[in-house]
């Protein structure tokens, strides 16, 4: 929780009743029963209060948590009327801006309950998943990376390893600290890498070296060394609550483009300059078609 969340949150309230002719929280005929605190003629209530408090399956929020919320919210309202007192609020940047809020809000929460109520995993899903992938969770895969900051660094690296060793590559380009020791991330399961790594490292055979690989931590080219049996069996309850957030995030993907798709049957979108279509060729981060095979 903090000062730029309680912002947002207020945001669309505020824009609502300045431009939209919704209920201000301004309480100009006294103040109400419920009153927390007031600065200058705004006053926030108990009610007001719950609505600003993010809703979520959590425990109900303690006095000391609900104290912060407030204390931001008076900072907030101090920020806002000397905004307000400086004219901000009548920018056309700032009504712009207040505008896009809006909208993304509103598109978040439809988004929310949409996927509420669609999506649900049931024991069998679970147990057949942990079936299918078996394999993955009974071995261990023993990997080095290069990472680096760009897409344009990533290819360059490509182009130094079909002349230099992995190690040698990682060793002088990597920005990991791992790089000291040739890139080696050591053994890892599935469940307890990258995300982004998964997908390419099942799909290697020891020695081969992957393609470009974007992650939130910047570009990777990862080269597996090879696999043993996991050291430790691994089970469903073991993996049951990874396996659920996997099979939920994927679903949620697929109603959430399901909903998209049925939104552009219905409506009629069409690009009137070319330059904004937002066509390009596809991200290179899949096993790529620069694979190949090196010896370790």
């Amino acid at each position: 929780m903090n000062i730029r969340t309680l912002l947002f949150a207020a945001l669309i309230p505020l824009l609502l009743a300045a431009g939209c002719g919704g209920e201000d929280v301004r309480d100009d005929s006294g103040i109400p029963p419920d009153a927390i605190v007031r600065v200058g003629d705004v006053v926030l209530t108990e009610s007001h209060l719950e609505i600003l408090l993010p809703a979520g399956e959590r425990m109900p929020y303690s006095a000391s948590e609900k104290a912060d919320w407030v204390r931001q919210w008076v900072e907030m309202e101090l920020l806002y009327g000397e905004a307000v007192r400086r004219g901000l609020h009548n920018d056309p940047r700032v009504r712009a801006r207040l505008e896009r809020f809006e909208r993304e809000f509103l598109a978040d929460h439809l988004t929310f309950l949409e996927l509420r109520e669609r999506i649900e995993v049931s024991e069998e899903e679970l147990e057949a998943y942990f079936e299918d992938h078996r394999n993955q969770y009974i071995h261990e895969y023993r990997v080095s990376h290069i990472m680096v900051n760009t897409h344009e660094e990533a290819e360059e690296i490509l182009e130094i390893l079909k002349k230099r060793s992995f190690t040698w590559v990682a060793n002088h380009h990597s920005v990991d600290p791992v790089a000291r020791r040739g890139g080696d991330l050591g053994y890892l399961t599935k469940g307890n890498m990258i995300p982004a790594f998964e997908t390419v490292i099942f799909e290697l055979q020891p020695g081969q070296v992957s393609g470009i690989i974007q992650s939130e931590f910047g570009y990777h080219i990862i080269k597996l060394i090879g696999t043993r049996e996991a050291q430790v069996k691994v089970e469903l309850n073991d993996v049951r609550e990874r396996i659920m957030n996997e099979l939920i995030l994927t679903k949620r993907n697929v109603a959430y483009y399901e909903l998209l798709d049925r939104l552009f049957e219905n409506a009629e979108v069409e690009y009137l300059s070319s330059g904004y279509t937002g066509e390009e060729e596809p991200a290179d981060t899949a096993v790529a078609d620069t694979m190949k095979t090196e010896g370790p």
